[in-house]
């Protein structure tokens, strides 16, 4: 029965892998941690992720021209009678074509401010082509006017508006947009993620994550194959940050680490909080190096040092090379990769290859001044500058930190 099911499920995800991915995610809905995995497996497999649409979700995750839509289900603070109340609207009275006639067709008995925040943080009004931002500034006024032509339709009292020829009784108030930017990208994806429970259309570390994967040893989620008492080093987000006292009195924190799929604990101790306390509130990616240390829970680490993601490139970075494309290399692109090189001076030594396919390769020796600062900027130099990608960046080993156990600490 195991291996029929097995077969089954197997030629489902190769045949109709946008389908099975739907239903396990509506499976799992209520399970944040499972949901990340699926979304992320999702995107391996170029299976695009939709977020929430007032006039496109059901309930479950659906398909729509095999991508993804998110259920409506999957959006907090919005209960069932609220969900019930929504979608049998929608079929009653078709699709809803602004706020404002979301709001005036809608029971705010089963939906209240709090239901429509949600969903316009969510993404659920993208479709209407407003900025998020400017439908939450209108959502209280869009509520009071539709409240209003509720009580008037209930009393059978007509407004003024309906009294000037043409005009009906459910005739709905356009309110005027206004002029206001979007909602930054960081802000866009926490609401996302405050709503939902995992962010929807991006992640803040999608533009960092290459630049993380040049000087950490592993992803946080693979932490559980490390030995105790282990050096790593790791990369990601500070989601949340505990101050307190160690016996001694002094400061020392309870950090949770994020990076794109999974999160840690890590212990910062005086010592390292001393040097690093500058970093905990920030929103930038930052590279922690320490030990992990496992007990019943898991692993955790114990932070030795902690750096801002640039600082660490150069930090942790042993040498670049630079591998040329013989076919392509000529004069012009020589001196333009010299300018640059210059440009982006550093203390990091520049390694240079030059590959003649079908024939090998030949490493080229340089100038040993000619050294680099590894940074983003000067990987797009280069690529920008040959057409592919030619950098690769060698770590410095890890060094085992002093030998500490959390307890005495504590």
């Amino acid at each position: 029965a195991y291996a029929l099911i097995c077969y089954q499920t197997a030629y489902l995800k190769a045949h109709h892998p946008a389908q099975f991915m739907a239903a396990l995610l509506s499976c799992d809905m209520n399970n944040t941690d499972k949901i990340v995995l699926y979304i992320n497996e999702c995107r391996e497999h170029k299976i695009e992720i939709l977020p929430p649409d007032i006039n496109e979700s059901i309930y479950d995750f659906s398909v729509t021209d095999d991508r993804i839509r998110f259920g409506l289900a999957a959006v907090k603070n919005v209960g069932g009678s609220a969900l019930e109340s929504i979608i049998q609207e929608r079929k009653n009275g078709g699709k809803y074509k602004s706020l404002e006639d979301f709001c005036n067709r809608i029971d705010f008995r089963r939906v209240n401010s709090r239901v429509i925040e949600s969903l316009i943080k969510a993404g659920a009004f993208d479709s209407m082509g407003c900025k998020r931002s400017q439908l939450f500034t209108i959502l209280p006024q869009a509520m009071e006017q539709a409240k209003a032509a509720q009580r008037d339709r209930q009393s059978g009292q007509m407004s003024l508006f309906a009294l000037t020829p043409g005009a009906t009784q459910n005739e709905i108030i356009t309110i005027p947009l206004p002029e206001m930017e979007e909602w930054g990208e960081l802000e866009r994806l926490a609401f996302e993620k405050e709503t939902v429970g995992f962010y929807i259309t991006g992640h803040p570390l999608d533009d960092a994550i290459h630049e993380i994967r040049t000087v950490v040893d592993t992803d946080i989620g693979k932490l559980a194959d490390w030995g105790d008492e282990q050096p790593v080093r790791v990369g990601g987000l500070i989601r949340t940050c505990k101050l307190l006292k160690s016996k001694k009195g002094d400061s020392m924190a309870f950090l949770t680490l994020e990076d794109v799929l999974d999160s840690v604990e890590v212990v910062v101790f005086p010592e390292t909080y001393a040097r690093a306390h500058h970093l905990l509130a920030s929103t930038e990616a930052v590279i922690i190096q320490g030990t992990v240390q496992k007990d019943e829970r898991g692993a955790k680490i114990i932070a030795e040092s902690i750096d801002l993601l640039p600082e660490a490139r150069e930090k942790y970075t042993e040498s670049i090379r630079m591998k040329l494309q013989a076919p392509i290399i000529n004069r012009q692109r020589l001196e333009a990769l010299k300018k640059i090189c210059y440009q982006f001076h550093g203390l990091c030594p520049l390694l240079l290859t030059l590959h003649f396919p079908g024939h090998g390769e030949v490493d080229i020796e340089i100038l040993k001044d000619l050294t680099i600062r590894p940074c983003r900027e000067f990987s797009e130099k280069t690529e920008e500058i040959l057409g592919y990608s030619a950098l690769s960046f060698k770590k410095k080993p890890l060094v085992a930190p002093s030998r500490r156990k959390w307890g005495k600490e504590r």
